[in-house]
């Protein structure tokens, strides 16, 4: 992206404008800043709920699904015991994630997923903001989803959280005021882009917030203020740099929609425009209706009853104002009407009697698709944020000038929708499709979720629903023949382009809109009478539990998470098959259902005996389909390939997987599988063997050599590159430079070696033009089980010339006289865009086992040049035992003793399989613990 480069990403219906940075991180720089924290979380995390699934979106965990991850005395409890256990997953300090909703007064606890039938509600969520220092981050949110039943279950995580990287401040500059030059600065861009013709900019509202990007994009955190900055009718929201007045993002506030044809609502019927469709006389709900000084509101129907006295002839009169809406004419008065009558009466009150008039009937289609559309939201969620509660949201029609004619937008910073007047051959937008579409964005908003393509799919999936018709804006051409957008499409899904329709943001939401057609062709067939309701259900909720503005997978996944009735998507839902089938149509299948379930009630081995004792017990049980007893395999592969194991069946479907004797200091891979009655095979992990379990044959480890590099311990530095030669040093952090560099050391110590450790202005700080080498002292290496593991950075994304250079690693087994490559990261790859990355070899694979091992690392800038940035953390030398204690029970120290050590180390283990103190192959357990007893004392 270049500087300051203004994507657009929409004009009609939503103009989402993104300002660039010329330093803009990649997505595993970011990731990489807190990866090793992050990274033990998320396996924490993955250990703790092994059949639980992580999506990720830009390198970051975005969406937490599956069987149930969370549990708690209350639905509270069990949010508040997942934010507090596993926020680190997600990069973010539990502390920074603050009980509050992302939408202005909206509640922290918010109902969802209303039951018509019993008046309650399946789930609870649970909303938290990013806050760092108490200064919010722009936008980062996270939720939560718990089933409202025993034991609280919580299903389902949707996050779009920002890794600050350790940026620090003071309060004084936290909550100092908005500078001068930030608000000129605010005030000249909304002049320079805003769509009104001249006016005054002001400054509406400001706050100070901590920004780091937006959606997929990361950008290095900085202080900012966010200004919503007016004119005329004009709204726009600007994030300036909080020192510099740099504008960082920018954003239009009227979101709008192309225009959709003539009016229908309160008096068109059907779903075009007035030009294809009649008008009918329609109730008015929630209209406040008057006689004298008495007044009433009408029902959802029309109906009203006025409390008043007395039997002498009164006029009873009413405007298009209600409870819920009220609305304003940008060319006209708003019609009142009124009817003299005796009480009792009737009195009939007639809006656009004469049917006549644009602007007229533009106030009442307006009026009535407005309420329509609040009272379908509602109907599926009473507790809809904000929503649920509102009064008096404007309505304006008949606009004329500035971004009309043939319009409508929504503005959220007064939380309007608006219509404009008919000219140039574009109708009126004022009808119902086009209503309903605004009033979508007004729901998105209100759920804390971004519009962008988002939003345009989520307005779309409202007229579509609500109208039950594929087509959106039918009439919008002038004709009635055609409409704007149809959800009856086959827009596929596109990672990049988000869909092959097109990635502007109306064409992408397409992609939405017929996810949810084809969904809803599925249900008619399963479910004829109740499959809008289902849907609709699916479809509000689902808003509550989106982030970001983009379409992808983890809308699927939310679609069924709501779906599911036993807190496991995992293995179905009521309607599983229409929701993915729907989903699918269009490039987004939800998971794959597993055929049958493994557990391993003792968990998985970190270590299996060599000579085949380790035993670990797995329970199959039926899904889909049942499992056939008597055909649980493990799989194994030692070096030479997987070799088919039959497990040993206890009960039907119930097994001991007993490892055979294995190489000892052998790297092992492994996995299940069992037949089913269906006549499939299913193997876990599901796609074996493509992904599979690992560990290691051994007795026990010992770490001969670890260096976190607080101290010296001898390290050498040599160098011929002009600048940038390696350091031991706490890495500056990413808010005060991100070119590549780590913001972090990798094992939270502080210290690590890196490459150039200094911050000028311009943050140029690589290596150049030559190479620095890292070298390490002497160390012992000799025995035949030794493996070295380390942590490494390694980032050549950024420069004139990227991903051209690459990172040597080298051992020696005589000193350093002569070197053998360990590996070689680069050029380009995965693991050449930062991130620290945990690397474990065996040393007999490359050199000697001797005492006189050494390795050492080298970064290269060769031309032409680039940027080249590197760190070296938390490296050990670990000794695989092939040789047991004198006595098993010596299972901690391996002392020849057994003590409080040994007993200590059991206690860490508890539960584990195949770890150095699972006596009795069978997981450290009671047996193991008075076996230990027993033998307390010196071994024999």
């Amino acid at each position: 992206m270049v500087n300051r480069m203004l994507c657009a990403v929409g004009v009609a219906g939503l103009s989402l404008l993104f300002v660039g940075t010329s330093v803009q991180s990649s997505p595993g720089a970011l990731r990489g800043a807190t990866a090793v924290n992050r990274t033990a979380a998320r396996n924490q995390f993955l250990m703790s709920n092994q059949q639980t699934r992580l999506a990720e979106r830009a390198g970051r965990i975005n969406t937490v699904y599956g069987p149930a991850f969370s549990h708690g005395v209350t639905a509270a409890a069990s949010a508040e015991s997942f934010r507090l256990n596993n926020a680190e997953m997600f990069g973010v300090p539990a502390a920074d994630l603050v009980a509050a909703s992302p939408v202005p007064g909206g509640e922290h606890v918010q109902p969802i997923m209303y039951d018509q039938a019993t008046g309650t509600y399946k789930f609870t969520g649970f909303f938290y903001t990013q806050q760092h220092q108490g200064v919010p981050v722009f936008r980062a949110v996270l939720k939560l989803l718990v089933r409202n039943e025993a034991g609280f279950p919580l299903v389902l995580a949707s996050a779009d959280l920002r890794d600050l990287s350790g940026m620090q401040f003071g309060p004084e500059v936290a909550h100092a005021p908005m500078q001068p030059v930030a608000v000129e600065s605010a005030m000249q861009r909304a002049m320079q882009v805003t769509f009104a013709a001249g006016g005054v900019p002001n400054v509406a509202s400001t706050r100070r917030v901590i920004f780091a990007g937006v959606d997929d994009v990361a950008v290095a955190p900085r202080l900012a203020d966010e200004s919503v900055v007016e004119i005329d009718e004009d709204r726009w929201l600007i994030v300036t740099d909080a020192a510099t007045g740099e504008v960082l993002y920018e954003e239009h506030m009227i979101y709008t929609v192309d225009i959709n044809g003539t009016v229908s609502g309160m008096a068109t019927e059907g779903i075009g425009t007035d030009i294809c469709e009649a008008e009918v006389l329609t109730g008015l709900p929630y209209v406040q209706v008057s006689a004298g000084l008495d007044t009433a509101i009408s029902d959802a129907n029309g109906d009203f009853t006025i409390t008043h006295g007395g039997a002498s002839s009164i006029s009873v009169v009413a405007s298009i104002t209600g409870t819920y809406f009220n609305v304003f004419d940008d060319a006209t008065s708003i019609e009142s009407v009124s009817d003299t009558i005796t009480p009792p009466g009737p009195a009939t009150l007639v809006f656009n009697a004469l049917n006549t008039d644009e602007l007229i009937r533009a106030q009442v289609n307006a009026y009535l698709g407005a309420n329509v559309a609040r009272d379908w939201v509602l109907q599926h969620n009473p507790s809809y944020p904000v929503i649920f509660a509102q009064q008096d949201m404007m309505v304006t029609v008949n606009i004329s000038g500035g971004i009309c004619p043939g319009n409508a937008f929504y503005s959220p910073g007064d939380q309007s929708i608006n219509f404009c007047r008919a000219a140039g051959g574009s109708p009126n937008t004022a009808w119902t499709s086009v209503i309903y579409h605004e009033y979508g964005h007004h729901v998105v908003a209100m759920g804390g979720s971004g519009q962008g393509a988002y939003g345009e799919g989520t307005g779309d999936v409202l007229s579509v629903l609500i109208l039950d018709s594929p087509l959106v804006g039918f009439g919008f051409f002038g004709n009635c023949t055609q409409s704007l957008r149809t959800a009856d499409n086959t827009c596929q899904y596109d990672p990049i382009d988000c869909s092959s329709c097109g990635s502007a943001i109306h064409t992408c939401g397409t992609l939405l809109s017929g996810c949810v057609w084809s969904t809803r062709n599925n249900l008619v067939i399963t479910e004829p009478v109740d499959y809008l309701d289902i849907l609709s259900a699916l479809a509000v909720n689902a808003v509550l539990m989106h982030t970001g503005s983009g379409i992808g997978f983890d809308i699927t996944i939310a679609y069924l998470t709501l779906d599911d009735d036993d807190a496991d998507i995992l293995n179905g839902t009521p309607h599983y098959d229409e929701i993915n089938n729907g989903f699918a149509d269009h490039g987004l299948p939800g998971p794959e259902i597993s055929l049958i379930a493994f557990t391993f009630p003792s968990g998985l081995p970190e270590m299996v005996a060599p000579g085949g004792t380790t035993s670990v017990p797995v329970e199959i049980s039926p899904v889909l389909e049942n499992p056939v007893p008597g055909t649980g395999k493990l799989f194994l592969d030692s070096g030479g390939g997987f070799v088919e194991i039959a497990m040993d069946e206890i009960v039907d479907n119930s097994y001991d997987a007993v490892f055979p004797a294995t190489p000892c200091g052998s790297a092992l891979s492994f996995y299940f599988s069992a037949d089913t009655d269906g006549g499939n095979t299913a193997t876990w992990p599901s796609d074996a063997p493509l992904s599979v379990f690992s560990t290691i044959s051994g007795t026990g480890s010992l770490i001969t050599f670890s260096d976190d590099f607080q101290s010296d311990l001898g390290w050498s530095v040599s160098t011929t590159a002009l600048d940038g030669p390696w350091e031991r040093a706490v890495p500056i952090p990413h808010s005060t430079c991100l070119r590549g560099n780590p913001g972090e050391d990798a094992d939270g110590s502080g210290m690590c070696y890196v490459t150039d450790n200094a911050a000028p202005a311009n943050c140029n700080t690589d290596v150049d033009d030559g190479a620095t080498v890292l070298t390490s002292p002497i160390l012992d290496a000799s025995a035949p089980e030794t493996y070295i593991n380390y942590s490494r950075w390694y980032d050549n994304t950024f420069g004139n010339a990227p991903n051209q250079d690459i990172f040597l690693v080298e051992v020696s087994d005589n000193g350093g006289a002569s070197w053998s490559t360990l590996e070689v990261v680069g050029p380009g790859g995965p693991d050449a865009d930062g991130g620290w990355v945990e690397a474990s070899y065996r040393v007999g694979d490359f050199v000697a086992n001797t005492d006189q091992f050494r390795i050492r690392f080298t970064a290269s800038d060769t031309d032409p040049q680039s940027v080249v940035e590197a760190g070296v953390d938390a490296l050990a030398l670990t000794v695989i035992q092939c040789d047991g204690p004198s006595c098993p029970q010596d299972c901690g120290d391996m002392d020849g003793n057994v003590g409080i050590n040994d007993f200590l180390v059991l206690l860490a283990q508890w539960g584990s399989v195949g770890s150095s103190c699972d006596i009795d192959g069978g997981g450290v357990g009671v047996n193991d613990f008075l076996n230990l007893l027993a033998n307390w004392g010196p071994c024999p």
